[in-house]
């Protein structure tokens, strides 16, 4: 294979001068016809890739070029040389920081298994990931790391060594998706590692990291606990780093001080904080760390304005407006706009406030527009997922046969086949999608296909397909003239409508597999309780840091329904009060269930028999759990399961 490599290619000393003479040999290359002329573009843009990463040797002229390369391999190269212009090509737009062009050429590389053999595979994923980076796309960025630390072992560590900081990594990107518990777990793994490696100074920032993302989900005591931490490690230690200078290592300090602040702004002294907070702006702008600035100027503005020191904090907020026309941010530029009509405000200005409102609101209806055409792009990438457009038509197919029924019969049997064969297709589904991920990843290093659109697809599907179901049943409910067949009618909706906001729940968290429950609990109570409005009930539902699988959350999901329709149905008259509590400890679950009803009776008996906690019953045997019913003050229901 007659293919190089741009890490180590070994140069002897140049001068601007022999930097110049790799692209205008390039440049006099054109046209290229001949495979002799294509090979010698090798060594010439291998050398202007080692010397110009600032892409000024970069011409037009070179891209012409390349341009001529690409198309001469097109219908004269043989595959290898193909694929070498499309990686010239690559190089172009990198140095270009034309991401788009980019992200084309470079996963029409990664799609083909025999580029994965090359060693240019490695700059190729480092290219892209990059630019995933800098246009956001943050799970196709987390989707290649894997390949990205596969492929740099297979050759030897030739990107990047072995000592590289992959956790953090990982925890950067999944703190850029919102997933604050995933971020945290490989920051700890990672301060871990450099704080065996007595990389006290790396130690120290992987513990402000794992601070923001308690902040970020509002657990400002453990983020305290965490910033505390690392400045604990900055000001003792006495840190020298190899690489950062003294003057960073202090710039990172006024960071960490500066997080502390942020945490509670109202039990600050203004002295102390507003100190802190210059300190930040001014290491910022020594460091050249222009977002730190910017943000320090809206901090301070910010500051002020919490303890109504209205001068300054316009002062400090003409700063951040005028820092912008520099080093544009149209976050803090929509923060900076709302600040100033909120000044305006508090000094009578109301056609400036106005004004800034405005400009707020349309800055803030430009970043959600761009956020959505972000999302957008990414989820509308070609992927090749026939088992999905399979599932789909299966399903549609499912949809017409239950709107042509004409029965009430009919509609019942249909009902309870659909309910079997919705909750079989779903685990079906599940373990197929799971399968399917499984064998993608497997297949990594042959076709680097994405997973995330087909799950996204399946989940918003289910819904919509249980929707319709749900409609079907409220459409044919006016038919029923039995009061007893009605009250089997809501139930069933009852577990359809548990089970679709499942799967909405899931669609809604952009990727994540797991259900946050305590979410889905307050959905769920409110649901079921608002449709007895006559009825005034309190609920108290607690599962604070429970996520679980469908797998689990689908049988659970239709017990917590069935309890709570249990209550609502018997237990009350005209007030009540229901409390639901769900516990993790030790790879098990405890769900705890009680009401201030009159409870079950008969629930002592033996001989006592009912269909819901029969249902409970064999629900718990699914999730390979136990379960208890007793009264004690209104009825009582205890289950225990494994995770």
């Amino acid at each position: 294979m007659k293919a190089f490599f741009f890490f180590f290619l070994i140069l002897c000393a140049t001068t601007a001068n022999t930097q110049d003479l790799a692209s205008d040999r390039i440049a006099r290359a054109y046209p290229i016809e001949t495979s002799k002329e294509f090979n010698n573009l090798d060594a010439d843009v291998a050398k202007l890739y080692d010397e110009n990463q600032d892409g000024q040797g970069w011409s037009p002229e070179v891209l012409k070029t390349l341009q001529s390369a690409l198309q001469w391999t097109q219908f004269n190269g043989n595959h290898e040389q193909r694929l070498l212009a499309r990686f010239y090509m690559l190089l172009y737009y990198n140095n270009h920081v034309a991401d788009d062009d980019l992200i084309k050429f470079g996963e029409e590389l990664l799609a083909d298994p025999f580029f994965l053999e090359m060693k240019e595979s490695v700059i190729v994923l480092l290219s892209l990931k990059s630019a995933y980076w800098r246009k956001g796309f943050y799970q196709k960025q987390l989707n290649i790391l894997n390949a990205l630390m596969d492929q740099n072992k297979k050759f030897n560590y030739i990107g990047f060594p072995s000592s590289y900081a992959f956790y953090n990594e990982l925890g950067l990107v999944y703190y850029h998706l919102g997933q604050y518990e995933l971020a945290r777990d490989n920051f700890i793994l990672q301060s871990a590692i450099f704080n065996a490696e007595k990389d006290y100074f790396r130690t120290s920032s992987m513990y402000n990291n794992i601070g923001l993302t308690y902040f970020k989900q509002k657990y400002n005591d453990s983020a305290l606990i965490y910033y505390k931490k690392a400045l604990q490690i900055l000001e003792n230690k006495k840190i020298r780093d190899n690489f950062y200078s003294q003057d960073y290592v202090e710039h990172f300090t006024n960071v960490v001080r500066s997080n502390v602040v942020k945490l509670h702004p109202s039990r600050q002294n203004i002295s102390y904080a507003t100190n802190v907070l210059k300190k930040e702006l001014q290491s910022s702008k020594k460091a050249k760390e222009y977002s730190t600035a910017a943000q320090a100027y809206q901090n301070l503005s910010e500051f002020y304005y919490e303890f109504d020191s209205i001068a300054q904090a316009k002062r400090y907020n003409d700063s951040s407006l005028y820092f912008q026309k520099k080093f544009p941010n149209p976050v803090n530029k929509q923060k900076a706009y709302l600040l100033r009509a909120k000044l305006a405000l508090r000094e009578n200005e109301n056609e400036e406030a106005l004004e800034y409102f405005m400009l707020s609101d349309a800055l803030k209806d430009s970043l959600n527009r761009a956020k959505d055409e972000k999302n957008f792009s990414e989820a509308t990438a070609k992927y090749n997922f026939v088992q999905t457009g399979q599932a789909l038509k299966e399903n549609k197919k499912l949809l017409q046969q239950k709107v042509q029924a004409n029965t009430i019969q009919f509609v019942f049997l249909c009902i309870f086949v659909i309910l079997g064969l919705i909750i079989g297709w779903m685990l079906f589904k599940s373990r197929k999608a799971n399968a399917l991920i499984a064998k993608q990843k497997e297949e990594l290093h042959k076709g680097l296909k994405e997973k995330e659109v087909m799950l996204d697809e399946i989940h918003h599907r289910i819904k919509n397909n249980l929707q319709v179901v749900l409609g079907i049943l409220e459409l044919q409910k006016g038919k029923i003239s039995s009061k007893e067949n009605i009250q089997i009618y809501e139930e069933s909706q009852g577990y359809l409508h548990s089970m679709s906001m499942i799967h909405e729940h899931l669609y809604e968290q952009d990727g994540v597999s797991k259900l946050d429950i305590q979410v889905y609990l307050n959905r769920l109570c409110e649901l079921l309780i608002n449709s007895y409005p006559n009825m005034e009930v309190e609920y108290k539902a607690s599962a604070p840091t429970v996520q679980l699988s469908i797998k689990k959350a689908t049988p659970l999901a239709l017990i917590i329904c069935e309890l709570i329709t249990n209550s609502l149905k018997h237990a009350f008259q005209k007030t009540g009060k229901i409390e639901i509590e769900l516990t993790a400890k030790n790879g098990k679950y405890t769900l705890f269930y009680r009401d201030n009803g009159t409870g079950f009776l008969e629930i002592d008996n033996p001989n006592f028999y009912n269909t819901g906690l029969n249902l409970i019953k064999m629900l718990i045997e699914d999730l390979e759990g136990e379960v208890e019913f007793y009264n004690e003050n209104g009825f009582h229901c205890r289950a225990i399961f494994k995770d």
